[in-house]
Formats: structure tokens, C-alpha cells, sequence
């Protein structure tokens, strides 16, 4: 490591890999809606929990039923039918409805959010979703020419299917168990607000078990479009749990979202350990964009030598093939220095 210097170039960072502990990212629908901000490959819009009823038009259904003046945040309105059993039948076609259109959705050809977030982190690190959409499983899929992060759903996804018997087993719904040649079935993903417990459902335990683990362990935290509805008191009070800032000296929050900084500190403000945080407004402002698979080199070479880390940021405009070349010797520096635990 050449500390003699004040400034730690792009060279430098990227041949001194001298961080090893995990980046770790939470994504909400605020990523989701920022990877395809026109819609999706086809014009199809991500819908949110406020509108999610209109977009995936739900409206016929419930009027059908006689549901009217229902809550407009969707979570509120699937809790109180939840908890009727004569509207089981109802909240099945609600399940299949969404499920249908989500599957529907499809990443635009060209690189997005997701392809540089996943493509600009090593596999030391971890990415969990709160969402449904199949933009990130995707995403992970046709980028795999490059060692990626581990990726996780913490609220389950239409992309994902897993073995009854042995959850760790999981993919997409064409693949058998290799443990026991079941086909995979697919993972549950509507909870009522009032009871989320995240230990009952097997696969949805593992999940949150990783993201302990990660947590526990990560050097830096990454925010991005997660709103910490209080819906989901029970997810952020675990996530609090394990982001422990009794235990953190040097590690730093990062928060991306078009909320205002006051906004975000008041939501985030359990997680900040000695004022160690940033919001910023666009993806593309972070340390993982500004610094791709070296932000764990940019945070701690400042914090430990006070010397500026010089920024080299992911290429927005480049295709594919432009990308990935321009990737190659970043990632020809990591084959014999990496600490791997990917996809537990």
C-alpha cells in the first residue's frame, strides 16, 4: 500500500484489496422504481404498496367481492382481509394476480441500476430486497460472466422457488432439489401486517439469518430506496439488532433516496454511529457507483490514513460488452485476494 502518498489513486485501490469484510446493501421499491424509471422492457410500471391496487388492477376484484373505501396502502388492505377467513378464496386471487404481473416484468436490455449495483460490489458482499419485482434475480442472472454479491429477499420474490424440505435449496421454479429431486416450489410473499413472523417460513428464515450474519460483519451499510414503513417495524427493529453501533468505530451508513437529509436522518438515525453517514439523492452518487467493487478500499483508506481516495465511476453510457471490458482488469486484481461467502 503506498501511504507515503496523500492520495490513493484508482491504481492503487483497485491492485490493494485491502478491504475484506462486506459491503451489504437494502434495497426497497425506491431501487426497483430507479432501475427502470420509464417502466420496464415493455412500458410496464413497477407498482408501490400506495398504488399497487390500480396498477395491477386489483379494482375489478374487490369490487366484485364488495370491498369498497379500502385502505389505500395495499399491506393495510390484504391485513384486514387476511384476518377474515371468509375472504380466504379472495385473498388467493389477490396472491395469484400479483404474483402474475410481477412475473410479467422485464429488464430493458440495456444496463441499469441493478446491473451496475450487482457488476460494481465483489462477492465478499450482499444484497437484500424487500421487493417482489424480478428485476435483481434477473439482473444477477445475465451478469454472471463476473463473480457477483450474494443476493437475498427478505420478503420472497415471484423469481424464486426453493425445496419444501430443504429451503437452503433455491432458484427458479424449473429447477429440482439436488438433495432430494423435488421440483422447486415457489416462495410465499404476502404476509399480514399484523403478524410477519419471519421465523415461521422456513425459506424467509434463512434469509433473514443471512442478513444477520452480513450485518453483524459488514464495514458498510447501504441504504437505497427503503423506507422503513412502519408496516415493517419487526424487519428494521431486526435489521437494528444486527447493525450493532455500540460496535461501530470507522464503519459508515450510506442512505440513497430523494427524501430530504433531515427526513432521512430521523429514519435512520438508530443506525449512525458518530455522525458516520452520507444521503445522497441518485444511485450514481454512491461510493458503489464512485468506486465500483472497491467503495470497502474508498471508505477505509480516508478513515484509517486520511488520504482522498481518487474516484473512477462505473460507465452509465457503455453496452454490455463495453461494460464488461471496462470491468475485466478491476476484476483481474480479485482472483487471489478475495474472502468469498456469496450465496449461503
Amino acid at each position: 500500500m503506498e501511504t507515503g502518498s496523500l492520495f490513493a489513486s484508482r491504481d492503487e485501490l483497485i491492485r490493494n484489496l485491502v478491504m475484506q469484510r462486506p459491503h451489504v446493501v437494502i434495497l426497497g421499491a425506491g431501487a426497483s422504481v430507479a432501475s427502470c424509471p420509464d417502466g420496464d422492457k415493455n412500458a410496464r410500471q413497477l407498482p408501490t404498496m400506495e398504488n399497487l391496487v390500480n396498477t395491477v388492477g386489483l379494482g375489478d376484484l374487490l369490487k366484485k367481492n364488495a370491498i369498497t373505501g379500502a385502505p389505500e396502502n395495499f399491506e393495510a388492505l390484504y391485513s384486514s382481509l387476511y384476518s377474515d377467513p371468509s375472504r380466504s378464496g379472495l385473498t388467493g386471487e389477490i396472491e395469484e394476480a400479483i404474483r402474475d404481473y410481477f412475473l410479467s416484468l422485464e429488464l430493458p436490455d440495456h444496463p441499469t441500476v441493478y446491473d451496475h449495483l450487482l457488476l460494481s460490489l465483489r462477492k465478499k458482499d450482499a444484497v437484500f430486497t424487500f421487493n417482489w419485482d424480478p428485476f435483481l434475480f434477473d439482473a444477477y442472472v445475465r451478469n454472471q460472466r463476473f463473480s457477483l454479491p450474494g443476493i437475498f429477499f427478505l420478503h420472497g420474490n415471484v423469481r424464486v422457488a426453493c425445496c419444501p424440505s430443504h429451503p437452503h435449496r433455491r432458484g427458479d421454479y424449473w429447477c429440482r432439489c439436488p438433495d432430494c429431486g423435488t421440483n422447486f416450489v415457489p416462495v410465499r410473499l404476502l404476509y399480514p401486517v399484523t403478524s410477519k413472523n419471519y421465523q415461521a417460513d422456513p425459506f424467509i428464515a434463512r434469509e433473514w439469518e443471512a442478513a444477520q450474519w452480513f450485518l453483524e460483519n459488514a464495514f458498510a451499510l447501504t441504504i437505497f430506496g427503503y423506507g422503513a414503513p412502519a408496516s415493517d417495524l419487526e424487519a428494521v427493529n431486526l435489521m437494528r439488532t444486527f447493525w450493532n453501533t455500540n460496535q461501530r468505530i470507522i464503519e459508515r451508513v450510506e442512505i440513497i433516496d430523494v427524501k430530504s437529509r433531515d427526513a432521512l436522518y430521523e429514519t435512520w438515525q438508530p443506525f449512525i454511529s458518530h455522525h458516520h453517514y452520507d444521503c445522497r439523492s441518485c444511485f450514481y452518487q454512491s461510493y458503489i457507483a464512485n468506486y465500483p467493487r472497491r467503495s470497502g478500499e474508498s471508505l477505509y483508506i480516508p478513515s484509517t490514513q486520511g488520504r482522498a481516495a481518487e474516484q473512477f465511476p462505473v460507465p452509465r453510457e457503455y453496452g454490455f460488452d463495453e461494460l464488461y471490458s471496462w470491468l475485466e482488469p478491476i476484476v483481474r486484481h480479485e482472483a487471489e485476494n478475495e474472502f468469498t461467502t456469496g450465496n449461503r
